[in-house]
């Protein structure tokens, strides 16, 4: 278009060369700022607006699948407790080329306001995308504020735990799938653990202890939220809670201790659940011992993996923990 208008317009610069100029620079600006615009999208949800950007080529109907994918993935996360973590948020979609898996990467960014980035290969099908657990990890980050590189556990514990409830409360899992997928994750976390001993509170601060950092976190929130039920007599859950959390205290994009994490989740629970099970494992070597939560919800270690317990107290109990709000 630029190369068109410059032929056209070549005599004319010769008499008054700097208003064609202007004229030239002006088309060009407004070319750029038409493609710029193309890479931003606004989504409004019921209880959130994403802010969505691009980077790198997508095709147009790439953008829409993606868009439809960011939206379920959305929802997803909105099925912890009814309402999205953040009225605002911003996501940011960047091309991957990676034939391995849909999407390799993702992060969250926090300074001055949250960004989850996601890397995505487009050419996936829409169905391949959507079976990958990175996007619902990394928006149940949004959750809570980042406590520290220092205390990942925490972080990862409940952005991994949240993959496989939240997809099982939205329907992108089974119940068997989401047991099944958090009892794989705890075997490698405690494999980790056993491999390389170490202390929670240093784990993050060896090389190694990924699959401990992730899967300890995990465990974590498990036996809070079943100790929740277990003393409300299922009037309240870690769901319940982080609901409160939200509602008094975010957004909140600064580092924040875990110390005062912790303090506010028990003062909002009323209970002293999140620090009596955090001081059960913080300074141990061993995994956090998970079994007597599977046990209360009739999950035990079958032949061909998880097998989950028929009676009907243990099918309420696991549909309470799947149900989505």
């Amino acid at each position: 278009m630029t190369e068109i208008l410059y032929q056209i317009l070549y005599p004319a610069m010769m008499k008054k060369p700097f208003f064609i100029l202007a004229m030239l620079f002006a088309v060009q600006l407004s070319s750029v700022r038409a493609a710029a615009s193309e890479n931003y999208h606004s989504i409004n949800l019921p209880s959130t607006n994403i802010q969505l950007e691009f980077q790198g080529y997508f095709s147009e109907s790439q953008k829409q699948m993606l868009k439809g994918w960011v939206v379920e993935m959305a929802q997803s996360v909105t099925s912890i407790y009814g309402e999205f973590p953040l009225k605002r948020a911003r996501v940011k979609l960047v091309r991957s080329y990676s034939w391995f898996e849909p999407v390799p990467w993702g992060e969250i960014q926090r300074w001055r306001s949250s960004r989850v980035v996601l890397h995505v290969n487009p050419s996936f099908s829409y169905e391949q995308i959507r079976s990958d657990w990175t996007a619902v990890h990394e928006l149940s980050h949004l959750l809570l504020p980042y406590v520290g590189d220092s205390d990942s556990w925490f972080s990862e514990g409940l952005a991994s735990y949240y993959q496989n409830i939240a997809r099982a409360k939205s329907g992108l899992l089974t119940e068997q799938e989401a047991f099944q997928k958090l009892f794989h994750g705890f075997r490698r976390g405690e494999k980790n653990a056993r491999n390389k001993p170490v202390q929670l509170s240093l784990a993050s601060k060896k090389r190694g202890n990924t699959m401990r950092i992730y899967w300890s976190g995990a465990a974590y929130f498990l036996n809070v939220d079943i100790n929740l039920r277990k003393l409300s007599n299922n009037q309240q859950s870690l769901d319940s809670v982080l609901r409160l959390y939200r509602d008094c205290c975010l957004p909140n994009h600064r580092v924040t201790s875990l110390g005062s994490v912790i303090s506010k989740l028990d003062e909002l629970s009323k209970t002293e659940v999140f620090s009596s099970e955090y001081k059960k494992i913080i300074d141990s070597k061993q995994f956090p011992d998970y079994r007597e939560s599977f046990a209360y919800l009739g999950i035990s270690n079958g032949w061909r993996g998880v097998k989950l317990n028929k009676q009907s107290a243990f099918i309420a109990r696991r549909n309470s923990l799947l149900k989505a709000d």
